[in-house]
Parts: C-alpha cells; sequence; structure tokens
C-alpha cells in the first residue's frame, strides 16, 4: 500500500481558526442587504433598522436586540439580530383581528 505523505489517512478535526468566523446562524441574523427582506420574518431592511437602532420611531428605545459588528477604525460593519428578540417582539405584536376591532372592525379600503 503506497502512502503518500501529504495526503491524510484520517479528515482532519478541528475547531475554527481565527479567521474563521463562528456564526449559530439559529440565533442570530444578518441584517439583509438593500432591496432584500428578512428571509425570517419577512421584513424589510428600514423596518428591522427602525426596531433595532434607537430612533423617533422606537423613542430611542429599541425593542429588538442587535449587535454591530466592526473592526476597530472602520465606520462600517456588519449588524447582527437577536433572532429570539426579534421573535418575541412580532409575537407581541396585536393580531389582525385584535388590530380590526381597535379600528372598529373595517379594514382598509374598506
Amino acid at each position: 500500500m503506497n502512502h503518500n505523505a501529504s495526503a491524510p489517512s484520517a479528515p482532519f478535526l478541528a475547531g475554527p481558526s481565527r479567521t474563521q468566523a463562528v456564526f449559530d446562524p439559529a440565533s442570530w441574523l444578518r441584517l439583509p442587504r438593500p432591496g432584500e427582506r428578512c428571509p425570517v420574518s419577512g421584513l424589510s431592511r428600514s423596518t428591522l433598522v427602525e426596531l433595532v437602532r434607537p430612533c423617533d420611531r422606537n423613542h430611542f428605545a429599541p425593542p429588538v436586540e442587535a449587535k454591530h459588528l466592526r473592526r476597530k477604525g472602520t465606520q462600517r460593519g456588519v449588524v447582527l439580530i437577536n433572532r429570539a428578540s426579534l421573535q418575541s417582539y412580532l409575537a407581541g405584536l396585536p393580531s389582525l383581528a385584535q388590530s380590526l376591532d381597535e379600528i372598529g372592525g373595517k379594514e382598509v379600503g374598506e
């Protein structure tokens, strides 16, 4: 049997290197690109930004947790949204039936 020194006999299994990102897609969502929607909620990028960044619309108290990752000295980075926080926020919103009751039982456009 010819053993080649450059070919390992078993797959090399090791943890991620320092340059590899460790990202758990079950816990965090990346802010979608402009013009795209969130694959989990279907919300637009603009709506998600209003939920995760302090602004007038959320009374400077973002209801959804997010992290902004960037290298030191840079202006741009990656916005990661906590999936559980987003789902909890959406679950706490009134249902369509409750919303219709609040506006008198009429759908918009009637």
